[in-house]
């Protein structure tokens, strides 16, 4: 069974991503989970799925969400139903994937374990697994050994249920060509636009219209409640500043880790590429040998013109506009070895080749040599210090995290002492709205419903020491509280008449261009002015072009043309759009048609596999407690 896992270059590639997400496994919030609420959310083949355990599922795709969006990151996604039944989807597929690895008496034991990590190249040093590499790597990334090794050991168990599958598709070549065929296809279009503001002179709101409106949507003119605190953030890097280095431990960790402060050599080197296709006449490899040392003859005698050489001649489309160049690149095999080699085997400015690989024949010239170097200690110093200090406030915060948050609640009054007891500094906000509490943390929708809660704004004592993010707790007290207010009705009176006028010239503009196009589907004159055609792709957007536009503009029926669609356009108009050409686009090259038809049998495959897990699940008497599930 392991054989099969290890042969896998998708399973390893899924194993690298877990030391590079340093949020999705591990982080303080480790040692804190452990008292959340037993109560079940779902039920599978007889084994419970704990809402504690559904807590930490969501909040680990929200560290994920947190740390691929960034500022874009909308915690509130969370909240919607159905993406939490999708969440809890998930956690029922991995509880029936581990109940079917059980039946399957699949294990994975501890000699495999360990040669499958052994072989991953983050963790090996001079093509050997090297075990300082191994627990400073993880530690960077705020892992334990324990933790990658367990998720590891659950990978390569789960694999042998879902490589066959996922991998065991079949796609037709012809289907890869009609999908590309409607991917790439191309319509002129042109456009005519029935503005609302035309309409505008058209349309009374009556006063009392306007009355109703905001009778009856008050929380639209309601100005959120506001809050001020006082908070305390407690990081590793919060803890940098207590932390010291023994000279003689930055030598120690020079000395065992010197190749970790020495750069290799890099040159730089532009070519010229006669290429050779893998199923090649041996008439046709002749021809391109024969062309290649040509050129390298020629280059030899006008080394000055080698970029103009390769513009003319190389079949490397990603160089040959620039003359060639290829940029700088040490020996690490980022180039197919013999191209390297011969790099590497001559001195600046030479002409080597022509040089064979898979790819065809390269001439190749060496237009620059940076030696490599190896720091100095003293030049080495300074990072090794800062890596140091930040892998021991790492290790500190864990210490810390248990006193933070026995400080907070013990002395609950004031944020005072916990910021003595551990050296750190309390901040004052102004006024702030719930928003602006959550991105003061971080995005951290449970910070917000924290400081927020009646406990919290009535009793003005310190919060609980809340995780916010990966190695980030904080703490904070109400020191003063703003209720919701809402708008007066003169405050916004003016705002809602202008808003009900507009959708009513909306819906004017709407009936007209409806109007419109059915005259112009049955072929006769509807008086509208279409500008001049566009040129439209289907996966492209278009200034002026909503997506809504172009969905209906590539499903018109184009058998006769021209074909007619509507659809919404800027400020509440509506714009009509005449089809008038279809542009075939032509056949794909083949490396695109091959890339394509990789991608679609990998969507096959995935759709394959989902439907064996949905086999599993309806096997498996799955129930799902839906008021547990609703619970934020």
């Amino acid at each position: 069974m392991f054989d099969f896992v290890y042969r896998k270059k998708r399973m390893v590639q899924v194993i690298l991503a877990l030391i590079t997400l340093p949020f999705a496994f591990f982080g303080v919030d480790y040692y804190f989970r452990g008292g959340g609420s037993a109560s079940e959310i779902a039920r599978v083949g007889g084994e419970t799925i704990s809402q504690a355990e559904f807590a930490n599922a969501i909040s680990d795709q929200q560290d994920r969400m947190r740390q691929s969006a960034g500022k874009d990151y909308d915690p509130t996604v969370f909240s919607n139903p159905e993406v939490r039944y999708s969440m809890l989807e998930q956690l029922i597929g991995q509880r029936v994937l581990q109940q079917q690895v059980r039946r399957g008496n699949l294990r994975v034991s501890d000699a495999q374990l360990a040669q499958f990590i052994g072989e991953l190249a983050p963790f090996q040093e001079d093509g050997k697994f090297s075990r300082a590499r191994y627990e400073q790597l993880l530690i960077s990334q705020n892992m334990t050994p324990l933790a990658f090794e367990q998720r590891v050991r659950q990978e390569l168990t789960v694999a042998p249920l879902q490589e066959p599958i996922a991998n065991g598709n079949i796609t037709a070549m012809s289907n890869v060509q009609r999908y590309l065929a409607l991917l790439d296809q191309q319509r002129q279009v042109a456009v005519a636009t029935v503005p609302a503001d035309a309409y505008l002179k058209e349309v009374k709101i009556d006063d009392a219209a306007v009355r109703a409106f905001y009778d009856a949507n008050q929380g639209v003119f309601q100005v959120p409640d506001e809050v001020k605190i006082e908070y305390l953030v407690l990081t590793p890097d919060s803890l940098m500043g207590q932390i010291t280095v023994d000279p003689a431990e930055v030598k120690k960790q020079y000395d065992d880790n010197v190749k970790q402060y020495t750069k290799a050599e890099e040159r730089q080197a532009s070519h010229i590429l006669i290429a050779v296709k893998p199923d090649a006449t041996d008439a046709d490899k002749a021809a391109a040998k024969q062309k290649a040392e040509a050129l390298a003859t020629s280059a030899r005698k006008t080394p000055a013109k080698f970029a103009e050489l390769a513009k003319q001649n190389s079949q490397d489309p990603g160089s040959a506009g620039q003359g060639g160049d290829l940029g700088s690149f040490a020996r690490d095999g980022s180039m197919v070895k013999p191209f390297e080699d011969a790099v590497f085997s001559g001195k600046q400015g030479d002409i080597v080749g022509p040089v064979q690989t898979d790819f065809g024949w390269h001439i190749i010239r060496i237009t620059a040599v940076k030696p490599g170097k190896t720091q100095s200690l003293d030049e080495a110093k300074p990072q090794i210090e800062q890596d140091l200090k930040r892998q021991k406030a790492t290790r500190k915060f864990v210490e810390a995290a248990d006193q933070f948050q026995n400080l907070v609640y013990e002395q609950a009054d004031s944020l005072q002492a916990a910021a003595k007891g551990l050296n750190l500094e309390v901040k004052t906000t102004p006024m702030l709205t719930r928003a602006q509490v959550q991105a003061l943390a971080q995005n951290s929708p449970k910070f917000v419903q924290t400081v927020f809660s009646a406990e919290s704004l009535q009793a003005k004592r310190n919060t609980e020491a809340l995780e916010v993010a990966p190695n980030t707790l904080m703490a904070a007290r109400v020191i003063d509280y703003k209720p919701a207010t809402t708008r007066t009705f003169d405050d916004v009176k003016v705002d809602i008449r202008r808003q009900l006028e507009r959708n009513a010239a909306s819906e004017l503009a709407q009936k007209t261009a409806k109007e419109k196009l059915a005259l112009l589907e049955q072929g006769k004159d509807a008086g509208l002015s279409f500008g001049k055609p566009v040129t439209l792709t289907r996966n492209q957007a278009q200034p002026g072009f909503p997506p809504d536009a172009l969905i209906k503009i590539f499903q018109a029926n184009a058998s006769k043309l021209p074909a007619y669609v509507s659809a919404p356009a800027e400020r509440g108009s509506f714009s009509v759009y005449k089809v008038t050409q279809v542009v075939t686009a032509p056949a794909p090259d083949p490396e695109r048609l091959k890339a394509f038809n990789n991608r679609v049998g990998d969507q096959v495959g995935h759709e394959l596999f989902n439907a064996y897990l949905a086999s599993l699940k309806t096997k498996a008497d799955v129930t799902i407690n839906q008021a547990n599930l609703e619970k934020k």
